[in-house]
C-alpha cells in the first residue's frame, strides 16, 4: 500500500475520497478545492440526513453517494488514491471496512492539519476535561496578546480554522487514531473506558488516545492525578518529555479551605475563590491550562488573575440558569459519561438537591456514579430514558446496603418535561436542580447541545407565572 499523505498539499492533484460530509468533511472539501492543482473530489457517507443534504447544497459538483450498511461502494469511489475518514466513520462501521478493502492510505483531517502546524499548536485530549482545558489555554494565550485560535473536536472542525500564530485545539481519541504526527505540546487530561464502540475494545481506545504522543511531541503534560492514564502513558510510551500536574508536583492546587491556590511550585499564581466556575475538577483544569500556556513560552504571569476571574466556563458545562423562583438549575448537557457526572456532584450540593440524571445505555461502568451517590447523597434523584431506570435500580441496591434507601427519593420520568416539571415541586430556593444525565443524548436528542435546548424550553415552560 502507498505510504499515506502526511499533509495536506501531499492531496494536490490526486483522486481524494471524503468519507464522512459532517461538520469535518465539509470543512476539508473547502480546503481541498483551494489547492492546485485541484484535487478530485468524490465523497461518501452512511446515512441520509442534514448533513448530506447541505453538502450536497455547498458541493454541487462533488458526486456523494450513500453506502448502504454491509454495501459495497460503487466504482468511481474505487478510483480514489486516498480516502481521508471523517471522526465521526467508527472503526467498527460497515462504511470503515468498505472503504478499507479499497487498499489505498487512510488519512484524517486533522492528521493532516496536525502534520501541517505541528510547531504552532497545543493538542489536548482525554476522557473528560479537554474541553475546558483547550478554552482555557486559548483564553491564556490571547490574554497574553498571542494570536491564537481555538477549535478542533469542539467549534470550528481544525481545517476550517483561520491562519494564526499558534492555535489551542482539543483532539478527540477518533482524531488521534489517525495521527501521523504529535503537536508540540500535548495535554492529557484523562483516561477511563470510553467510546469502545467506535475502537472496539479497551486497549484500542488507550492506544488510540494516546496516539497524540506517539510521534515526537516536544512537551507532554500530563495529570498526575489519574492513575491510569500515568500508567497507560509511561507503559506505553516510556522517556517521553512529561511534566506532570498534580500533588507533588511543580504545578499543583494547594488547598486553602474550600478552595485552592493555582501553584508553580512555591509561587501562588490564582485563588480559585476568584473563579466564576464551579467544582474541584474545572479547578484541575485551570492549572493544567496553566502548565499548557507555560509551555508554549508565552504565557504572561501578569495576565493570569485577569483571564481566570473573567471567565465562565463552557456552556452546557455546570452552566447556572438563574429562576424567579429562586431555584438554581445547572446545565451540565455535555457530562456525557459517569466520570463526568460524578464530578459534578462532587461540585455541588444543597439541602433539597435535585439529580436529572440518564440518557444512552453504553454499557459503560457505572460503579463511579454509584460511589458518588453514596457520598454525595443527593435529595432527590429524577431518572430519564434510556439508561435512568437501570441506574436507579443501582443506587437503590447500594443505598439499601447502607441502610439510607429511605434518605433519597428515586423517581423514573417519561422525558424532560416530567423532570423538570416534579424538580421544581421538589426543589426549593437556593437549591439547585442538576442537569448531568452522566450519558450521551442519541436516540432522543440530536446531540448534547439540543438536550441543553429542552432542558432551558422546560425551565421557561414550567415558570410559576406571575399573578397579575
Amino acid at each position: 500500500m502507498p505510504k499515506a499523505p502526511t499533509t495536506l498539499s501531499d492531496l494536490a492533484g490526486q483522486t481524494v475520497l471524503i468519507v464522512g460530509v459532517g461538520r469535518e468533511g465539509t470543512a476539508l472539501a473547502t480546503r481541498l478545492q483551494s489547492l492546485e492543482p485541484a484535487p478530485r473530489l468524490i465523497a461518501a457517507d452512511g446515512r441520509e440526513g442534514p448533513a448530506t443534504e447541505a453538502f450536497r447544497s455547498a458541493f454541487p459538483s462533488i458526486p456523494l453517494h450513500l453506502i448502504a450498511p454491509e454495501g459495497s461502494l460503487p466504482d468511481q469511489c474505487r478510483e480514489a488514491s486516498v480516502a481521508v475518514m471523517s471522526p465521526g466513520i467508527a472503526m467498527t462501521s460497515s462504511l470503515h471496512r468498505a472503504v478499507s478493502t479499497l487498499s489505498i492510505p487512510l488519512t484524517s483531517g486533522s492528521a493532516l492539519f496536525v502534520a501541517d502546524h505541528r510547531e504552532q499548536m497545543v493538542g489536548v485530549t482525554g476522557s473528560k476535561g479537554k474541553s475546558t482545558t483547550t478554552t482555557l489555554v486559548h483564553a491564556l494565550l490571547q490574554g497574553s496578546g498571542v494570536d491564537v485560535a481555538l477549535g478542533g473536536n469542539m467549534g470550528i472542525p481544525l481545517q476550517g480554522l483561520p491562519p494564526a500564530e499558534h492555535y489551542a485545539v482539543e483532539l478527540s481519541s477518533f482524531q488521534c487514531h489517525y495521527l501521523e504526527e504529535s503537536p508540540a505540546v500535548v495535554g492529557l487530561t484523562a483516561l477511563f473506558p470510553e467510546h469502545l464502540d467506535w475502537h472496539g475494545d479497551l486497549d484500542t481506545y488507550y492506544g488510540d488516545k494516546l496516539g497524540i504522543v506517539a510521534h515526537n511531541p516536544t512537551r507532554v503534560i500530563a495529570n498526575a492525578d489519574d492513575v491510569t492514564l500515568a500508567n497507560e502513558l509511561t507503559t506505553r510510551h516510556p522517556g517521553l518529555p512529561v511534566t506532570w500536574v498534580g500533588q507533588g508536583h511543580e504545578w499543583h492546587l494547594e488547598p486553602d479551605g474550600d478552595e485552592s491556590w493555582l501553584c508553580r511550585g512555591g509561587e501562588k499564581l490564582f485563588h480559585t475563590g476568584n473563579s466564576r466556575m464551579l467544582g474541584r475538577h474545572n479547578h484541575q483544569n485551570m492549572v493544567m491550562a496553566l502548565a499548557l500556556a507555560d509551555a508554549t513560552g508565552r504565557l504572561e504571569v501578569s495576565k493570569i488573575e485577569a483571564v481566570f476571574s473573567q471567565f465562565e466556563g463552557l456552556s452546557h458545562r455546570l452552566e447556572r440558569i438563574q429562576d424567579p423562583s429562586g431555584v438554581v438549575f445547572v446545565n451540565d448537557s455535555l457530562a456525557t459519561n459517569p466520570q463526568a457526572g460524578a464530578a459534578a456532584l462532587r461540585s455541588l450540593s444543597s439541602p433539597g438537591m435535585v439529580w436529572i440524571v440518564g440518557g444512552q445505555d453504553r454499557g459503560v461502568d457505572y460503579q463511579p456514579l454509584v460511589d458518588q451517590v453514596l457520598v454525595s447523597k443527593p435529595r432527590h434523584i429524577l431518572g430519564l430514558p434510556a439508561s435512568g431506570g437501570k441506574l436507579l435500580g443501582l443506587f437503590r441496591e447500594a443505598l439499601e446496603a447502607t441502610g439510607e434507601a429511605g434518605d433519597i427519593l428515586l423517581d423514573e420520568v417519561p422525558n424532560m418535561s416530567s423532570a423538570v416539571s416534579r424538580a421544581r415541586e421538589l426543589a426549593g430556593p437556593d437549591d439547585y436542580v442538576l442537569l448531568s444525565p452522566a450519558a450521551p443524548s442519541f436516540g432522543q436528542y440530536r446531540d448534547y447541545q439540543h438536550r441543553a435546548e429542552d432542558f432551558r424550553s422546560c425551565i421557561e415552560s414550567t415558570r410559576p407565572k406571575e399573578n397579575p
